[in-house]
């Protein structure tokens, strides 16, 4: 009888079964008492490393090596093929051959020359390649029982190929960064050129994708038999303006084929994993898709872990969701197909031997479907009609690495940062639906150049200004772009009526999503030329055109106690202390605790930059300062001067997750 310990090892736990190991057989517990094995028990270990082992473990077991590279990918490709559908299984040939020609070459170029956003294995890319095929070749199968169509079944011979490649590109190819597809690109025409014209492969006309455009813009239309610009599958976007500016889904090449290649994936019942860096749209993405795009049998799950979530957490958060079909046996409702959606897959900590407690709950459910309760007797749940899609960004900054026995269970899809005509697309819509229905055409106008500016803004930024050790906030991403797209829509319309008031909108919004982050005097030198390099670029204007004041401030407090703030410019700075004082003494009189500051016109910028901030959506804010330079206080009054209540959390020595979740509730 064997005892299978599958998972990382721990040094704790494992120098603990040392007399086990030995050849007694003796398990000494704390409690004095030992617990003899039979001598037909034999314990296993299966682990991905004996990183931290030691040498008393290692002498005591036999050792079976698994060469990752041994078994080759020839046993994965003749199981694939032993395992196609009967009406695809006269074109094993031909597809064997494609696969022999492109697939190890392309292996060996993503191992040597791409650079992968998460690690991957040769036989994960692999397996990824044969899934999206198997999804791929669901309509030419038939459903219920019933034999496909024979004009379907008819077009095998010339769908087949280009399905292949569109496999290859999307799981080979999916991995890599932006940089790294113009490569496998190159790479795939080259290969397929050369494989045609030596005679070793037979394609269709219109098989192969064309040499005119890049294979990832391609999607391979089974009803047409041809390839089609991604663009072309869906309809025309219509943006209302109306709608909360974080719901607002604006349709790019980008967006089209992740959630193409989602979609596709999850009716086929594989898992997916979406790795991307901060801002380039994954949760958005696949939260849309799981929220509006999906099957009315669907039952989305939501999940988002952190750093100190735990494997009982995760548990029990899946175990809620569940009901009970027969004995051991767990899942949705009936008739229902449940998809978790875990978000932040890699924010768990790491342990002291670098497990992860959460990850290897999941993991245990892909390998063995189920897990074991916690109360005794310890019986083991099935868990079916479950399937798993992930989001995470590259290990870093919080981030930690992942097993490579969890990854190899997901179908991967890089989310390349997007470029810049996908970015100009999305906030153009979206700005310039908002200025041709409220603002005059005038206004409509400069929408474009507003967004080449900020993205050509945007873009020198994360060029010239670099993080560094005493810098390390200088990140920046697609959010930030949003920020001032967002600040530029709380324009008024009966109030800006020229080009010129929304240019020094622009400004503005421009310095504080930017300029703000900044900490030297070089630094902000360098922004504010740019900033008027831009304004003569796109505008022909000069800064001192669009700007009259020495500082330039927005705020929507102007007019107290306003039942419509209107966000507009501050032409009056002596006025603006006076109001801002006149505001410190109206908290002062209803406060327990008065302030008592003098406000010079730093402070004040300091609280209209606040007040800017939590007055947008999903505003959130972060100050940083030595002690003594107000930000407890200004933050105070700009929450007064929005007409919000301020929750303040005193941080003691006991304070943990109860008294976290106490204050949350009750605020």
């Amino acid at each position: 009888k064997w005892i299978l310990f599958d998972g990382p090892v721990d040094a704790l736990w494992i120098e603990n079964m040392n007399t086990v190991l030995d050849d007694n057989k003796k398990l000494c517990l704390v409690s004095g008492e030992i617990i003899v094995m039979s001598p037909q028990m034999t314990m296993m270990f299966e682990v991905e490393d004996l990183a931290v082992a030691s040498p008393a473990t290692v002498s005591r077991c036999g050792m079976v090596y698994m060469e990752p590279d041994a078994l080759g990918i020839e046993p994965l490709l003749a199981s694939w093929l032993a395992r196609l559908p009967e009406v695809v299984k006269p074109h094993q040939q031909a597809l064997s051959s494609l696969f022999n020609g492109v697939v190890p070459e392309a292996l060996h170029l993503v191992r040597k020359k791409l650079r992968e956003t998460v690690p991957t294995t040769n036989h994960g890319l692999v397996m990824s390649c044969f899934n999206l095929m198997d999804a791929m070749l669901k309509p030419y199968v038939g459903q219920e029982g019933l034999p496909a169509p024979l004009e379907v079944v008819a077009a095998l011979p010339h769908d087949l190929p280009s399905l292949m490649l569109f496999a290859i590109t999307w799981s080979l190819g999916a991995s890599c960064d932006k940089a790294g597809r113009a490569v496998f690109n190159s790479f795939i025409k080259q290969k397929l050129s050369a494989l045609t014209s030596e005679g070793k492969l037979q394609l269709t006309d219109g098989a192969a994708m064309p040499d005119t455009a890049d294979v990832y813009d391609l999607c391979y239309d089974r009803q047409a038999h041809s390839w089609v610009p991604w663009m072309d599958t869906i309809q025309q976007f219509k943006c209302d303006p109306d709608k909360p500016f974080a719901q607002i889904i604006v349709p790019t090449v980008d967006t089209v084929r992740y959630t193409f290649l989602v979609d596709v994936l999850l009716a086929a019942g594989k898992h997916v994993l979406c790795v991307g860096e901060t801002g380039t749209g994954k949760t958005l993405s696949l939260s849309a898709k799981l929220l509006d795009g999906m099957p009315a049998e669907v039952q989305p799950v939501f999940m988002t872990f952190s750093a100190r979530t735990s494997a009982n957490q995760t548990q029990d958060i899946i175990d809620s969701k569940m009901d009970k079909r027969r004995k051991g046996v767990y899942g949705p409702p009936a008739g229902k197909r449940c998809i978790i959606f875990v978000d932040d897959l890699n924010m768990p900590q790491r342990e002291r031997y670098f497990a992860q407690p959460p990850l290897e709950l999941l993991r245990q459910w892909f390998d063995h479907g189920g897990w074991y309760e916690r109360k005794p007797p310890c019986a083991f749940k099935n868990i079916v009609d479950t399937q798993f899609v992930g989001a995470m960004g590259p290990p870093g900054g919080g981030r930690n690495p992942v097993s490579a026995r969890l990854l190899r269970h997901f179908n991967f899809l890089s989310f390349a940062e997007l470029s810049d005509e996908s970015v100009e697309r999305i906030f153009s819509t979206i700005l310039g639906a908002f200025f041709r229905k409220y603002f005059v055409e005038s206004i409509a106008n400069v929408t474009q150049q507003l967004v080449s500016g900020t993205v050509e803004l945007y873009n020198s930024i994360r060029t010239e200004l670099l993080p560094t050790p005493s810098k390390s906030h200088y990140t920046f991403n697609l959010r930030d772009m949003s920020k001032v797209v967002q600040g530029i829509m709380r324009a008024d319309a009966k109030t800006t009526t020229a080009p010129e008031q929304v240019l020094a909108l622009w400004l503005h919004e421009t310095s504080r999503v930017f300029e703000d982050r900044l900490t030297c005097r070089e630094d902000h030198d360098w922004f504010r030329q740019h900033q008027v390099t831009l304004l003569q670029k796109h505008f022909g204007l000069a800064y001192n055109q669009v700007v009259s004041q020495e500082r330039l401030i927005y705020g929507d407090y102007l007019v107290p106690g306003a039942e419509v703030k209107v966000y507009s410019q501050v032409q009056d700075m002596p006025g603006l202390v006076k109001l801002v004082e006149s505001y410190l003494e109206d908290y002062n009189s209803t406060s327990t605790s008065p302030m008592k500051l003098v406000l010079f016109l730093d402070a004040i910028e300091h609280v209209s930059r606040i007040c800017r901030i939590i007055r947008q959506p999903l505003g959130n804010a972060l100050l940083l300062g030595v002690g003594g330079s107000g930000r407890q206080s200004l933050a105070r009054l700009a929450a007064f001067m929005c007409d919000y209540e301020v929750v303040q959390i005193e941080i003691a020595k006991g304070y943990g997750n109860n008294e976290w979740r106490e204050v949350s509730i009750s605020s």
